[in-house]
């Protein structure tokens, strides 16, 4: 409100105080009876009047007080949109720092075909003895892995989850333990980050997985079904049903095999 409207509403109140304090005058110049019984009673049948505009002024109370719920509840929603936004971007930040370095881990894997392996004739490679890294580490201890689940099924039948994950432990994990294990931890953190975040949605948590899954070559899928067979691997069998990391996996890599192992939903598609 401006200075001259102050002014002139100061100017009609005092007017009107005026004029009220002065109203016997007024009426004897203008030549008109003045008695305040009579005016009693002439304010007296405004009294219906008085409350039906006590009414509206109570309505417009509430009113008032509704607006300014309804402006406090979108102020407190854009909060909380905003407070989301910034989350979502501080837990992007989070989970692509976390995939670059579990790249890194998975060129720091180290693996080499063991000697009872080789000594079985099972490698037509070149350099089959030799120690590689990264994509072609997880490759032969794929291989390898599959390799020892097809002889036990030969010898004895049909191989348990319980056997498949000791002939894990032990022709692929305790052999390069050091350098499999910070690989397992950050693939374990990444995919528990994305199930146990509080403002993520159920449909961006599944997307953040399916980005993660598509990160994962099949050698790397397969290998880590057998390591969540272990118990070492704590709850790491159930983030990779949730997740449904072999969704993709080949047959070729040994799908129908830990399909005995794995709930159907783990290779399914979501509706």
């Amino acid at each position: 409100m401006g200075l001259r409207s102050i002014i002139a509403a100061s100017f009609a109140v005092a007017t009107l105080w005026a004029g009220w304090i002065s109203q016997e005058l007024i009426f004897q110049w203008l030549d008109v009876p003045w008695k305040s019984e009579l005016l009693g009673q002439l304010g007296d049948t405004f009294g219906a009047l008085n409350a039906l505009f006590s009414a509206l002024a109570f309505i417009a109370v509430l009113f008032t007080l509704k607006q300014q719920r309804d402006d406090l509840n979108r102020q407190q929603e854009q909060i909380f949109r905003t407070e989301r936004d910034q989350h979502i971007q501080r837990f992007e930040q989070t989970f692509y720092e976390l995939l670059r370095l579990l790249r890194e881990a998975r060129n720091d894997v180290e693996f080499r075909y063991s000697r009872d392996y080789l000594q079985d004739g099972a490698s037509t490679e070149r350099n089959s003895g030799e120690r590689v890294e990264g994509t072609e580490a997880f490759k032969r201890a794929s291989t390898e892995m599959r390799h020892w689940i097809s002889r036990a099924d030969q010898a004895d039948g049909e191989v348990s989850a319980d056997t498949a994950a000791k002939l894990y432990l032990k022709h692929v994990h305790s052999r390069y333990e050091s350098t499999f294990a910070p690989y397992y931890r950050l693939l374990y953190t990444l995919l528990l980050r994305i199930k146990e975040d509080p403002v993520l949605t159920q449909p961006q948590k599944y997307r953040y997985g399916n980005l993660l899954r598509s990160q994962l070559t099949s050698h790397e899928v397969s290998l880590c079904c057998y390591n969540g067979l272990a118990a070492i691997s704590g709850s790491f069998k159930d983030l990779i049903v949730e997740f449904r990391l072999a969704k993709y996996l080949p047959e070729q890599f040994g799908r129908k095999r830990l399909e005995l192992y794995y709930p159907a939903s783990c290779f399914a598609g979501r509706d």
